[in-house]
């Protein structure tokens, strides 16, 4: 089974962690290509970005409806099981829900974490009261057809719930073009099938979240550092999608300062 890996490394040691970039629902590694992937480079880090099982150019077993978390756990696994020296995770969504998963036995050379505007370790309760409130056919669709496309798959549903009023139309077709479908299996793992178990982690984890956020609320972010015992980071005017939107830069300099401190 082959996984896409995008990366960016130097010629000789820098000193600092490797990062790997984990993205979130509907998305791939392209999602960190143009922003994150050439920051961390600039800044003397090794950098990867991988495409979890059946998204973007990877292959994975069975089908992608039916394809679990713990897939997506085992492929980010694998990536770091690649990586010589100390690594650091940085997970978006539901790729800091795998990352939540992961860290209850990650390899040695993991070195800390940051979740983004992650999927919480209390489930996604609030999302789907949200959806049924505001969009209810389309969710209904959504559960009929066992897909997220019917939400997603829509230019001004899709700036409602992931980006920012001020998102450009061009970058929107860019992301309109890219999105792909969801496991409806890990949809519904990150609602109440297959919640993280709650424990102190073993390694500094950061917990950053988006003021503006549709998709996973300031309160949702504040109720799952709290269960892990931390404080979180919550950006100013920033959506769900705060990789992409403007002001990036300083959410990418929050995550460098922490996995790098010296």
């Amino acid at each position: 089974m082959a996984i896409e890996i995008i990366s960016k490394q130097h010629e000789s040691a820098t000193g600092k962690p490797a990062i790997v970039l984990i993205h979130g629902a509907c998305m791939g590694a392209w999602v960190w290509e143009d922003n994150f992937m050439k920051y961390f480079y600039d800044q003397g880090f090794d950098v990867f970005a991988l495409s979890l099982s059946h998204h973007g150019k990877s292959d994975g077993p069975g089908k992608l409806r039916w394809t679990s978390i713990g897939q997506y756990v085992q492929d980010l696994a694998n990536v770091v099981n690649q990586i010589n020296g100390p690594v650091y995770l940085v997970g978006h969504s539901m790729g800091g829900f795998t990352i939540q998963h992961y860290l209850q036995s990650p390899a040695k050379n993991v070195v800390g974490a940051t979740l983004l505007c992650s999927a919480p370790s209390h489930g996604l309760w609030h999302l789907i009261g949200k959806l049924i409130l505001h969009y209810p056919v389309y969710f209904l669709q959504s559960i009929v057809q066992l897909s997220w496309l019917p939400i997603m798959k829509n230019k001004i549903r899709l700036k409602r719930v992931m980006f920012r009023e001020d998102f450009s139309d061009e970058k929107m077709n860019q992301v309109m073009t890219s999105l792909q479908d969801e496991s409806f299996l890990a949809f519904l793992e990150m609602v109440f099938l297959k919640l993280p178990a709650i424990k102190q982690f073993s390694i500094p984890v950061q917990i950053i979240g988006a003021e503006k956020d549709y998709l996973i609320s300031v309160a949702d972010t504040k109720k799952m550092a709290s269960n892990y015992g931390l404080e979180s980071c919550i950006i100013k005017d920033a959506s769900h999608c705060l990789q992409l939107e403007s002001g990036w830069e300083d959410v990418a300099g929050i995550i460098r300062k922490f996995a790098d401190p010296h």
